[in-house]
């Protein structure tokens, strides 16, 4: 190898500089922040080494420190600095405002009248409201946010004034306060200031419970609550706010739960007063004024503070009927509200969840109304008996099923239909039918009915359901048939043998409409591409059509392995195997299905094996002559065919035809 010359030396060096600094770039694009001090030694160190050798390794970038978790600190101290502390100043300010009244006027040190007393807050919210506004000027931020304060500090002497302490009229407190919620709606909305919005709606939700003194009344503070938010709302409009709707959120888990637990002493009336406020708030302050991306999960939230009210406002002193009525009507009220927003985006409360589309539509459409429902039973069975829910719950299982007809094919339609479907179960299980028949033949109509609306508006969850309502009938047919005493009776003339002919009736009414259900079962499966499912079809076909047969095979052999005697059972069992291992083979080799076959096959081995069991148990000599020459002779004419000339061609030929 020869020593390269100087110039050639010193170009090796120069392209490893480049290589070196292109490599620092790259670094420095990608991770904000590098040390440019470390990239300039390191571009000095490879030229140096660069000059004593030409095929010198390039240099190793040092890159700088990580600044991601300085960011994330950095993140949190603006947040905790511009909201955290805002936050607490507001919640501070007007707690000291509403203690400093409850404790004034408690103690007598208050000697003006009502008029002046009042006059004296709002004197001191007006001074506040003008350093806000010349605050503005500079600081409009901060400026907005002590106006905002200062509105809040009007509505706590409002209610101050007139539920805690009596000194005005309740009217006059609640004009004052819906004026000055609206005063406050009207300037956010149009400045669109997230932090005025956030001040004065928090600072106004905490006025009734820094001024309560613990005998606060359900109806004052529910009309209070609606006379704040839906403003609120209003001025919200169409804004996607991060920090305000946590606040909203926040607020209204605040009201409803209050207004709940002084409504579980109340009576009736105050809990419906309770359940509504939750679907005001949802129908007049959501529904036309909340961003599409924030609409279902706004909802939803409401509609879970509903349910919560549910639990907290009931107490054992309400009447049965009318709880259970109002839950009825929320459960109405929650469906239409969700159907009239089931086109726009699907968010939720919890960032993490709003790409699980599908999880928030069942949560939607199957757990709150099974939510409603159950607590609606539930109130029922224990005021007026379990008989006495059976027809409500198949009334509810019908609201809910017109739920689903409406929608169109996804998750929507499938959750709101199993919740249904579920529904007409537990309803069934309820009604005082006759053992076992009428049970059994009301889960079989239940399940043709459940199938032929998955022919007309298809869902997977129709589809699953009516076989799940089929499988209970079988299975209950079934447990009927080995409850009875074994030797006791005549085969097939006692009850349990008629719910039987009902699932094989009810089977067979499936596998003769199967091919329309075919065809819903695909437009079911939405836009998915058939590759992904045609193996998963194929195999619910093949249950489909194999259902009826399977089912008269299974009850043929319980009924014929309780007949009579031990040892009578045995050969018929023997004679059944036997006869329809034969009739498989036959089957199979005319429709060319070597699975047919193969179970024929099988059945005559079953056959053989059963002869031998009873020849060494139960049969005396006569009946172990029958059950081997009935086996001999049956497995000679499988054996028969078999065997016939060209017979392995021709299933050959079969197998490669089918």
């Amino acid at each position: 190898m020869t020593t390269p010359t100087p110039i050639e030396a010193r170009l090796a060096a120069l392209e490893q500089n480049l290589r070196a600094i292109s490599a620092e770039l790259t670094a420095l694009r990608a991770e904000v922040g590098g040390a440019s001090t470390s990239v300039h030694d390191d571009a000095q160190a490879s030229a140096s080494n660069a000059s004593t050798a030409a095929d010198a390794t390039p240099p190793r970038v040092r890159r700088g420190p990580d600044r991601r978790a300085g960011n994330r600190t950095h993140d949190l101290e603006s947040v905790l600095g511009r909201y955290g502390m805002l936050a607490i100043a507001v919640l501070a300010a007007v707690a000291a405002v509403g203690t400093f009244l409850s404790w004034a006027v408690t103690r007598g040190l208050f000697t003006l009248s009502p008029a002046v007393r009042v006059l004296a807050g709002l004197a001191f919210a007006g001074a506040i409201a003008v350093w806000g506004v010349r605050l503005r000027r500079t600081e409009r931020s901060f400026g907005s946010s002590i106006l905002g304060l200062s509105l809040a500090i009007e509505q706590v002497c409002a209610y101050a004034a007139s539920s805690a302490f009596h000194l005005v009229p309740a009217w006059v407190a609640f004009v004052g306060a819906a004026v000055a919620s609206w005063a406050l709606a009207v300037f956010a909305h149009g400045e669109g200031d997230e932090p005025l919005w956030c001040v004065g709606f928090g600072g106004a939700a905490l006025a009734p419970f820094v001024t309560s003194d613990g005998r606060g009344s359900v109806y004052v503070l529910a009309l209070y609550a609606a006379v704040v938010m839906l403003p609120a709302c209003f001025a919200i409009s169409h804004r996607d706010w991060p920090v305000g709707w946590r606040v909203f959120y926040l607020v209204a888990a605040l009201f409803v739960g209050g207004v709940a637990e002084l409504a579980n002493t109340g009576g009736t009336l105050a809990f419906a007063v309770a359940l509504a406020l939750p679907f005001v708030i949802a129908g007049a302050g959501i529904m036309p004024f909340a961003p599409a991306t924030r609409k279902r999960g706004a909802l939803r939230w409401l509609t879970l503070l509903a349910i919560a009210a549910l639990l907290i406002a009931h107490s054992s002193h309400d009447v049965a009927w009318i709880v259970a009525s109002l839950t009825g009507a929320a459960l109405v009220a929650w469906l239409v509200l969700l159907d009239h927003s089931a086109n726009v985006p699907t968010s939720s409360v919890l960032a993490s969840a709003r790409s699980r589309a599908d999880l928030l539509d069942w949560v939607d459409a199957a757990f709150m109304p099974l939510m409603f429902s159950a607590y609606l039973l539930r109130v029922l069975e224990l005021g007026v008996g379990t008989v006495h829910a059976a027809v409500p719950g198949f009334a509810l299982a019908i609201v809910i099923g017109a739920f689903a007809w409406r929608r169109s094919v996804g998750a929507l339609r499938d959750a709101a239909a199993f919740a249904s479907v579920l529904l007409a179960i537990g309803a069934t299980f309820a009604l005082p039918l006759e053992q076992p028949t009428g049970r059994i033949a009301l889960f079989a109509a239940l399940g043709i009915a459940v199938l032929n609306l998955h022919r007309a508006r298809p869902s997977r969850a129709w589809l699953g359901m009516g076989a799940g309502c089929l499988a209970l009938a079988a299975l209950g047919s079934l447990g009927a048939l080995l409850g009875r005493v074994s030797y006791q009776f005549t085969p097939f003339a006692t009850e349990p043998v008629g719910t039987a002919i009902i699932v094989t009736i009810a089977l067979a009414i499936v596998t003769r409409f199967w091919p329309t259900l075919r065809v819903a079962t695909r437009v079911s499966l939405g836009e998915r591409q058939e590759w992904t499912y045609a193996a998963q079809l194929r195999r619910i076909i093949r249950v489909a059509v194999l259902a009826p047969w399977v089912w008269t095979f299974v009850w043929v052999l319980v009924e014929l392995s309780m007949s009579y005697s031990p040892s009578t059972s045995t050969l018929l069992m023997v004679i059944y195997f036997a006869g329809t291992g034969v009739a498989c083979v036959a089957a199979g080799r005319m429709r060319r299905s070597a699975s047919l076959r193969q179970t024929g096959l099988g059945l005559a081995v079953i056959a053989a094996v059963t002869a031998f069991y009873g020849a060494t148990t139960y049969f005396d000599f006569i009946a172990r002559i029958e059950a081997y020459l009935v086996t001999s002779a049956f497995l000679l004419g499988i054996a028969y065919w078999y065997r016939r000339a060209g017979s392995d061609e021709r299933l050959s030929g079969q197998e490669l035809k089918s």
